[in-house]
C-alpha cells in the first residue's frame, strides 16, 4: 500500500509504502520523461544520499538504493517515524531543532564527504543586486529602503564567495517540511542540496525559513547556535544579501501552475532576508 505525502515543491511522487511482507519503506519517485531540472535532483539526491551512512551519525534517513522502472527513477529510505513542525513555529520544537542543529554541525565539520560542490553553487547566480544595477531596474518590486540601498546591497553580495568558504557538511535547504520531528528525535530529509561550507551557514538558513512562516525574530533564532555567535557580521550580512538579490530576481520568473507556490516562497524569502538586513545593518 502506498500512503501519499504532501509538502515541499518538487515536481514527484513521494509515498509512505507499507510492503506486502509488512516493513516499511518512503520512496520518491520521479519520470525520466518529465522536467530535466526535477531527473537531476533526483539523481544528485540519490547520490548524497547513498553517501549518508549511518556510521557517519548524523541525522539523516538511511538510503536503501535506487530503481529504475517504467521510465521511473525511484529513491527509497527507511520510513522515518514523525511529523513536519508546526507552524509558526512552536517554542518546545523549535528549540529542539536548534539543538539538533549545533549536534549537525559538530559531527559535519569537517565534511565527512568528499567531492561535494561548494555552497551556492554557480555564482552568477548570487550577483543579483549587482545585475539589477546594471540594467538599470527601476526595483519597482521592492520596498524604498531597498531601493535606496540597492548599492550596499550590491557591495555586499560581491564578497559572498569568500564569506561562506568553509569546510562543514551543510544540508542547505532547512524548511519545515525537510525536518521531521518524533518526540525528542530529529531527522533532516531530502539531502539533494548537500554542500560545503561555513557552519553557519545552516543556521542562517534555518532562522530565515523560520521567520518566511511565522516566526517573529529570525536574529534570535540564528544567534541561538555557537557557530552564528562566533560569526563574522559582514560575512552574514553578504550572504544575506546575496540570498535576498538571487530571491527577487527568482520571484520573477514566469509562474506556471507547477511553480506558482515556489515564486511565492522565493517572494516570502526575499521580503523576509531583506527585513532582516535592515535590522542587522543599520542602514538607513
Amino acid at each position: 500500500m502506498a500512503f501519499d505525502q504532501s509538502g515541499g515543491f518538487s515536481r514527484g511522487t513521494a509515498a509512505r509504502l507499507r510492503c506486502a511482507d509488512g516493513t516499511r519503506a518512503f520512496a520518491k519517485a520521479v519520470t525520466r520523461g518529465g522536467d530535466p531540472y526535477t531527473v537531476a535532483l533526483a539523481e544528485r539526491e540519490a547520490a548524497v544520499a547513498g553517501a549518508l551512512t549511518p556510521g557517519l551519525g548524523l541525522p539523516a534517513p538511511a538510503f536503501r538504493g535506487s530503481v529504475e522502472s517504467a521510465g521511473w527513477f525511484v529513491l527509497l529510505f527507511e520510513d522515518v517515524e514523525g511529523d513536519m513542525a508546526k507552524v509558526p513555529w512552536r517554542p518546545a520544537e523549535l528549540a529542539l531543532v536548534q539543538r539538533s542543529l549545533v549536534t549537525l554541525a559538530e559531527r559535519a565539520t569537517p565534511s565527512p564527504l568528499p567531492g561535494l560542490p561548494v555552497w551556492g553553487g554557480e555564482l552568477e547566480e548570487w550577483h543579483g543586486w549587482n545585475r539589477l544595477l546594471a540594467d538599470a531596474d527601476p526595483l519597482r518590486d521592492v520596498d524604498s529602503w531597498t531601493s535606496r540601498n540597492a548599492v550596499r546591497l550590491a557591495e555586499a553580495e560581491a564578497g559572498f564567495p569568500a564569506a561562506t568558504a568553509g569546510d562543514t557538511l551543510l544540508h542547505s535547504d532547512l524548511r519545515s517540511d525537510n525536518i521531521l520531528l518524533n518526540g525528542g528525535q530529529v531527522t533532516f530529509v531530502d539531502w539533494a542540496w548537500a554542500a560545503r561550507g561555513q557552519a553557519w551557514l545552516d543556521p542562517m538558513i534555518f532562522a530565515l525559513c523560520a521567520a518566511v512562516q511565522g516566526h517573529p525574530d529570525p536574529e534570535a533564532v540564528f544567534a541561538a547556535h555557537p557557530s552564528a555567535r562566533a560569526a563574522e557580521p559582514a560575512e552574514v550580512d553578504s550572504a544575506l544579501a546575496a540570498l535576498a538579490g538571487r530571491f527577487v530576481v527568482a520571484a520573477r520568473q514566469p509562474v506556471e501552475w507547477e511553480t506558482a507556490p515556489v515564486r511565492a516562497f522565493q517572494k516570502a524569502e526575499a521580503a523576509t532576508a531583506i527585513a532582516w538586513l535592515r535590522v542587522r545593518t543599520g542602514w538607513r
